[in-house]
C-alpha cells in the first residue's frame, strides 16, 4: 500500500468512513436479534398485503378481497381487517421502521472498538429502551399532534415534543454513526447547528436562527426525522431488501454469474466481461452495491486476475459494474424510489426513463474492459471452465421466475411496493419447486386458495395454520428456517440503508428551516453565467467533495435539495434536475480516498485502494457524460409519442451517437482500438468522441455534428487498418530478408 493509501487509511479509520465489523452475537441476544430482525420483515410483508400505503399505481390487488363471503363470522372478519388497516397507518409503520433500524443496530453494531463483540453492553441496551419509549411516545400522542398541525406548544426542553425531539435525535444520529462512521452524522450536526445559530454566519447564508425547542420539535414530525425519506425506506425499499435477502438465499446471484460466463466468457477479457454483465444483471434486482460487489466480486475479481488482468483493475472493474446496479431497472436501489417521491413520477416511468442511459453505461465499462484485454493480449476463458448455458437454465431457469414477474408488474404500472410483495411470494413459491418439496407446495397453494374464497384479509391466519402444518414435515421445516433466516439476513441488509434514515431527516430540517437551498440556487445561478453544461460541473464537483464518505442515497438527497432548484432555474425540468443529481451522486462510492465500492474490491482483490479508486473513476466516465446528455437532449428523459417518427428518430440518433461516442472515449482511455493508438490516433477519436457526444443544438445542426464526428471516427478506423497492413508488411519484408539458417 502506498504512502498516500496509508495516510487516507488512517484518516478513513478516524472518521469511521467505510462499514465496520458487526458483532458475533451469541446466546439470549442472538435469538433477541433474530426474533427483532424476523418480526422487523413480516411485519412491513403484511403491510403489503394490507395494501394501506403505496407509491403511485394501483394500491393492492382488491379482486381477492371483493370474493370474500359471510360463511366466516362476519364480525370476527371485519375485526381482523379493520385491526390490519390500523396496525399499518402511518402512525405506527414510521415509529416502528426508526425503532427496529436503532434497536438492531445497537445489537449488531459495537459503539467503539473496545466494545464487547458477543454481546451488547449495558449503554446499548439503555438505547434500545429509549427507543422503544419514543416508538410508544410517538404512537400515543400521533393524534393530539396531528390536532395541532404540528404547532409547538412549549418550546422547553422538557416539553414532551422538544424532549422526545431530542432523544430521538441523538438516538438516530449513534445509530448512523455505528453503521457509516462521522462523515454523514457530522454533516448532520453542523447542519441542524445552522438552523439554530444562523445569525453568527456571514454573508447571504445568515438568518435570524430558529429556536431550539422548535427545531428540535420539527424533527419529532413527519417532516423531520419521520419524513418522507424514512417513509421511502419504509414504504419500498425495506420490501426489495428482503426480495434481495430471499434471492441470494436462493442463489440467484450464481445463476446470474453463470449465465453471464456461459454467454461472454469465451471472448477476449472473457472474465471481466463476464464480471461486467452479472455484476449489471445481480445490482438491477439487489439494489446495493456494496453488496453486488461482494455477491459476484468473491467469484469475478480472482478469475480476472488469473486471466491475466492488473489486481487494480480487476478490482475497478467489478466496482464500477456494481455500482451501476443502481442506474439498472428494476430495483435501481433506494435512490430512484426516494427520486420517484420527491418527483411525484410513477416509478414505473423513472424506470422506463433509466433503461437506455443505463444501457449506455454499461456499453462502456463493457468496451473499457475490451480494449484493455486487446491492448494486453488477454484471451477468453477455456470451452472446459465455462458453464453451459442450456444446462444452467433447465436446473435453475425456473429461479429467475420471480425477476420475470416483478418486471412484467412494474411493466403494468402496479406501485413497487404491490411488485415487490409478489416477487416474494413468487421467490419463495419457486424456491419450493426447485427444491422438489411437494408437501409445502400444497400448503402454500391451500393458502392461497383459502385466501381466494374467504378474502384476502384472512391470509393472516391461512399463513399461521399453513406455517404450522409445514412445520410437521422435515423438508418443509428446512426450507421455512432458510426463508425465516432470510428475513432476518433482509432486515440486517437494511441497517446501511436505514441508518441514514433519521440523520437525513436531521439534514433535511437544517436545510429547509433557514430556507438554504434558495441561497444555494443564488450563489450557483451566479457563478454558471446561466450556462446549463457550467452548472452541471458544479453540481458534480459539489457532489465529488459532499459524497467522500456518505452513502449514494444521503448524497443525493443533499445535493438534489441544494442545487437541484438552481438546475431548474435554468430552464431544466424537475425530474430531469433530479435524474442528473441522481447520476452524478453514484460516484460517492468511487471517489477517493473514501470509496467505499472501491475499497470493498480493493479488499478483495488484495490491491491498493487509492489506485483502485482513480481507476474506477476513468472507467465510470459516463456518470459525468450522461448528465450533460440528460441537459441537453430532452428526448432522451421524455417518452416519444406512439405516432411521431420525427420524434423517435431524434431519439434514436442520440442512442447512437452516444453509443458511438462512449466507444471512442473508451478507445482513448485505454489507448486501443484497431491497434495501440498513436498521440494522432487519440487526437482524431478524442474529436469524433465530443461531436458524436455534441447535442446542445437543434435537431439538424445536431445532426450535422454527429455526420462529422461519425466520419472522424470511420477514418480513424481506416488510418489504424492501414497501418497495420503496413506493418505486417514491413515485419514480412524483415522476415524475407533474414538469411536462412
Amino acid at each position: 500500500m502506498s504512502q498516500v493509501s496509508a495516510f487516507f487509511e488512517k484518516v478513513r479509520g478516524v472518521l469511521g468512513a467505510g462499514l465496520p465489523d458487526t458483532r458475533n452475537l451469541s446466546g439470549a441476544y442472538l435469538w433477541l436479534f433474530r426474533v427483532l430482525g424476523f418480526i422487523f420483515a413480516v411485519y412491513f410483508l403484511f403491510g403489503a398485503v394490507n395494501g394501506s400505503y403505496t407509491f403511485f399505481g394501483p394500491r393492492s390487488w382488491t379482486g381477492l378481497q371483493d370474493l370474500r363471503t359471510l360463511e366466516f363470522p362476519y364480525l370476527i372478519e371485519v375485526g381482523i381487517y379493520e385491526f390490519s388497516k390500523n396496525l399499518y397507518g402511518e402512525q405506527f409503520m414510521l415509529p416502528l421502521f426508526i425503532f427496529f433500524t436503532c434497536a438492531l443496530t445497537y445489537l449488531i453494531y459495537p459503539a467503539r472498538k473496545n466494545s464487547p463483540k458477543d454481546r451488547p453492553s449495558s449503554i446499548d441496551l439503555v438505547l434500545i429502551i429509549l427507543s422503544f419509549l419514543v416508538l410508544c411516545d410517538f404512537i400515543y400522542f400521533y393524534e393530539p399532534r396531528g390536532d395541532r398541525a404540528g404547532i409547538v406548544v412549549d418550546t422547553g426542553f422538557w416539553g414532551n415534543d422538544v424532549m422526545f425531539g431530542f432523544i430521538a435525535a441523538v438516538l438516530v444520529w449513534e445509530c448512523c454513526r455505528r453503521v457509516l462512521g462521522m462523515v454523514l452524522p457530522a454533516v448532520a450536526f453542523v447542519f441542524l447547528f445552522y438552523d439554530w445559530a444562523g445569525n453568527w454566519f456571514p454573508g447571504i447564508i445568515a438568518h435570524k436562527g430558529n429556536d431550539f425547542g422548535y427545531v428540535m420539535s420539527y424533527l419529532y414530525s413527519q417532516e423531520g426525522i419521520y419524513g418522507i425519506i424514512t417513509r421511502v425506506y419504509a414504504q419500498v425499499v425495506f420490501i426489495f431488501m428482503i426480495f434481495g435477502a430471499l434471492l441470494e438465499a436462493t442463489r440467484v446471484g450464481d445463476v446470474f454469474v453463470n449465465l453471464s460466463f456461459a454467454l461472454v466468457g469465451r471472448f477476449k477479457g472473457g472474465a471481466a466481461k463476464a464480471s461486467v454483465v452479472s455484476s449489471g444483471l445481480v445490482g438491477s434486482i439487489v439494489g446495493s452495491g456494496a453488496a453486488n460487489i461482494v455477491i459476484t466480486g468473491t467469484f469475478t475479481i480472482p478469475l480476472m486476475k488469473k486471466g491475466g488482468f492488473r489486481p487494480t483493475f480487476a478490482a475497478a472493474t467489478e466496482a464500477v459494474s456494481s455500482i451501476g446496479g443502481h442506474l439498472m431497472p428494476p430495483i435501481m436501489a433506494s435512490t430512484a424510489f426516494i427520486l420517484a417521491a420527491m418527483t411525484e413520477t410513477p416509478y414505473w416511468k423513472v424506470a422506463l426513463i433509466s433503461l437506455v442511459p443505463a444501457l449506455l453505461y454499461y456499453l462502456s465499462v463493457f468496451m473499457s474492459v475490451h480494449f484493455y484485454a486487446t491492448r494486453h493480449g488477454l484471451r477468453g476463458l477455456e470451452k472446459d471452465e465455462l458453464p453451459d448455458f442450456w444446462k444452467i437454465m433447465r436446473e435453475d431457469g425456473i429461479l429467475l421466475v420471480p425477476v420475470a414477474l416483478l418486471i412484467f408488474l412494474l411493466i403494468l404500472q402496479f406501485s413497487p411496493f404491490f411488485a415487490g410483495f409478489w416477487a416474494i411470494v413468487a421467490a419463495i413459491v419457486f424456491a419450493t419447486i426447485r427444491e422438489k418439496c411437494w408437501y409445502l407446495l400444497g400448503v402454500e397453494a391451500l393458502v392461497f386458495v383459502a385466501s381466494l374464497i374467504k378474502g384476502g384479509d384472512m391470509l393472516y391466519l391461512y399463513t399461521i395454520i399453513g406455517c404450522l402444518l409445514a412445520w410437521r414435515q422435515q423438508q418443509s421445516k428446512e426450507i421455512m428456517i432458510r426463508i425465516a433466516n432470510a428475513f432476518v439476513q433482509g432486515s440486517k441488509n437494511s441497517l446501511i440503508i436505514g441508518a441514514t434514515a433519521g440523520v437525513m431527516g436531521l439534514v433535511l430540517t437544517g436545510v429547509t428551516h433557514p430556507d438554504l437551498a434558495q441561497k444555494m440556487t443564488l450563489i450557483i445561478l451566479s457563478y454558471s453565467y446561466d450556462m446549463i453544461w457550467l452548472a452541471v460541473i458544479l453540481v458534480a464537483l459539489a457532489s465529488y467533495i459532499l459524497g467522500m464518505g456518505m452513502t449514494i442515497t444521503a448524497s443525493y438527497i443533499l445535493i438534489i435539495i441544494l442545487a437541484g432548484p438552481a438546475l431548474q432555474d435554468l430552464g431544466l425540468k424537475m425530474l430531469t434536475s433530479h435524474m442528473i443529481v441522481l447520476w452524478l451522486s453514484q460516484d460517492a462510492a468511487l471517489t477517493p480516498p473514501f470509496a467505499l465500492g472501491a475499497f470493498v474490491a480493493a479488499g478483495i482483490a488484495k490491491c491498493d485502494p487509492m489506485r483502485t479508486g482513480f481507476t474506477s473513476l476513468k472507467l465510470a466516465k459516463p456518470l459525468y457524460v450522461v448528465p450533460l446528455l440528460m441537459a441537453y437532449t430532452p428526448v432522451l428523459m421524455d417518452s416519444p409519442n406512439p405516432g411521431s417518427t420525427a420524434e423517435w428518430s431524434s431519439v434514436l440518433l442520440v442512442w447512437f451517437g452516444a453509443s458511438l461516442g462512449f466507444i471512442c472515449s473508451a478507445a482513448v482511455l485505454e489507448g486501443q482500438f484497431l491497434r495501440t493508438l498513436t498521440v494522432s490516433d487519440r487526437v482524431l477519436l478524442s474529436i469524433a468522441s465530443l461531436l458524436l457526444f455534441w447535442e446542445q443544438l437543434g435537431e439538424w445542426d445536431r445532426i450535422w455534428f454527429n455526420s462529422v464526428g461519425l466520419a472522424l471516427m470511420v477514418l480513424s478506423l481506416i488510418i489504424q487498418k492501414l497501418g497495420n497492413m503496413k506493418d505486417k508488411d514491413d515485419n514480412s519484408q524483415k522476415m524475407s530478408a533474414q538469411p536462412v539458417a
